[in-house]
C-alpha cells in the first residue's frame, strides 16, 4: 500500500493501493459534507489517476457516507455570483466521473444524503451497505436537490423521484436497490470483504474494453435507439482490431487467464 497523497486537501483522504485508487472524505465533525476544497481535490484526482484501474469513493466512520453540501462554508459577505460559481463542485466532478476511463465506485456505508445522493449517483456503481439509508431532505430547510435532481431522473421513475423530493423521507439500501439509486447491498457484516471483492474484479477487466465500454454506454443512454445501435456496431468492430480482444479470446479458447496489455 501506498503512502497517502500529500496534495490533498483537508479533510479529503487519497491513497493508492495496488490498482485501486482511494478517495475517502474524512470530515466527520460535519458528517463528511462537500466543501469546494474537497470537491476541486476529487476532480483533480478523478481526472488524472494514473495508471490505477478502479476508483472507489468513500465517508470515514461506520455512520455516515456524506450528508451532502457543507451549508456553512460560504462567507456571509460572498455576492449572488461566488455563491453560484461556488455551486459548481458536484457538477465538475460528475462530468469528471463520466469522462474518466476507469469504472468509479461509491462505497456507501452508512447515511447517504442531499448532495451525497448525488455524489453516489455520479459514479459508475454504487455498492451499499445494508444498513446504508439514502434521502433527499432539503426540502425541510426550504431547499430543493436541484442538482441532485438531474441525476435522480436519469436512475428512478418521475413518480419515485417526485416523492423522494418532495417527502424529505429517507430510505434502506433495500429500498434504494429496488427503486433505481444502487447497484448492490451487500451485508454489513461483510461488507469490507465484498466491496474488496467486487474492486478486485474490476480492477483485472480489460482497460482497453472499460474505456471504450464506458463512454459508450454514457452515449448510448442519451442517443435514440438506432443511431445508438449503429454506434454501438462501430465500437465493437473497433474494440475487436484492439490486441486485449485478441488475447481474450485466444486465452479463452485454450483455457486459461487472460494477460491483459491494454492496448
Amino acid at each position: 500500500m501506498e503512502s497517502p497523497s500529500p496534495d490533498a486537501p483537508a479533510g479529503l483522504h487519497v491513497r493508492r493501493d495496488g490498482p485501486v485508487l482511494r478517495l475517502t472524505l474524512d470530515r466527520p465533525e460535519r458528517r463528511n459534507a462537500l466543501n469546494d476544497a474537497v470537491l476541486a481535490g476529487m476532480v483533480a484526482v478523478v481526472r488524472e489517476p494514473g495508471d490505477a484501474r478502479v476508483i472507489v469513493l468513500t465517508g470515514a466512520g461506520e455512520s455516515v457516507f456524506c450528508s451532502g453540501a457543507d451549508l456553512a462554508q460560504l462567507a456571509e459577505d460572498a455576492t449572488g455570483l461566488e455563491r453560484h460559481e461556488a455551486r459548481s463542485g458536484l457538477r465538475d466532478l460528475v462530468v469528471a466521473i463520466r469522462t474518466c476511463p476507469l469504472p468509479v465506485v461509491a462505497r456507501v456505508q452508512g447515511l447517504c444524503l442531499a448532495g451525497g445522493v448525488g455524489l453516489a449517483l455520479g459514479c459508475d456503481i454504487v455498492l451499499a451497505s445494508s444498513a446504508a439509508q439514502f434521502g433527499l431532505p432539503e426540502v425541510n430547510v426550504g431547499l430543493w436537490p436541484f442538482m441532485v435532481s438531474a441525476l435522480l431522473a436519469a436512475h428512478v421513475s418521475p413518480k419515485v423521484a417526485a416523492e423522494l423530493m418532495l417527502s424529505g423521507r429517507r430510505i434502506s439500501a433495500s429500498e434504494a436497490r429496488d427503486v433505481g439509486l444502487v447497484s448492490r447491498v451487500l451485508p454489513t457484516e461483510d461488507f469490507d470483504e465484498e466491496v474488496e471483492s467486487a474492486l478486485a474484479a474490476l480492477a483485472a477487466a480489460p482497460p482497453v474494453a472499460v474505456r471504450l465500454g464506458k463512454a459508450a454506454f454514457l452515449r448510448a443512454l442519451e442517443t435514440p435507439l438506432v443511431p445508438a445501435l449503429d454506434a454501438m456496431q462501430a465500437q465493437l468492430s473497433l474494440l475487436a482490431t484492439t490486441a486485449d480482444a485478441t488475447e481474450g479470446i485466444t486465452a479463452f479458447l485454450q483455457k486459461r487467464s487472460p494477460q491483459w496489455k491494454g492496448r
